[in-house]
């Protein structure tokens, strides 16, 4: 329940999915198509996810024995390399480059700063510059320090 919801959240933000590793989703914005905004409709997306969440919360505390999933989101904006990898054996579109190991990076520290959305700098300043066509939900940032990855 929880994955549909998250993807559905990630497509109707004009994201695109790219794979589940473990019990993460790995998306991202701005490809195969130029999205205008794409920075704040990754931070909307990321959002929206968590009140999906807290909304599955409620329905969950009926259910005993249903463990209550955490979600963590790490946003970095980076040109990165986007498209068909692989070999004979296997392709699959996707993204790679130290942009990619940013996010991961940022995800992860979500767990020492007690927070649960963690964006670049860079995407800060795209979703703040741009107001974006990704609906007119108000994104607040702050501060966190700086992170050496």
């Amino acid at each position: 329940r929880s994955t549909c919801m998250m993807c559905g959240v990630i497509v109707r933000t004009g994201g695109v999915l790219d794979k589940f590793i473990g019990d993460c989703i790995m998306a991202l914005w701005n490809a195969p198509r130029t999205l205008p905004g794409h920075q704040r409709a990754a931070c909307l997306a990321s959002l929206r996810m968590q009140t999906q969440l807290l909304k599955l919360w409620e329905r969950w505390e009926t259910e005993p024995g249903v463990p209550l999933l955490r979600f963590r989101c790490g946003i970095n904006t980076a040109r990165v390399m986007v498209g068909n990898f692989g070999c004979d054996y296997r392709i699959s579109y996707t993204v790679m480059g130290d942009g990619v190991n940013v996010a991961s990076r940022l995800e992860s520290a979500n767990k020492t700063f007690d927070t649960v959305v963690m964006v670049a700098e860079s995407t800060f300043s795209g979703a703040t510059s741009s107001g974006g066509s990704c609906g007119g939900e108000r994104v607040v940032f702050r501060k966190l320090g700086r992170l050496t990855v």
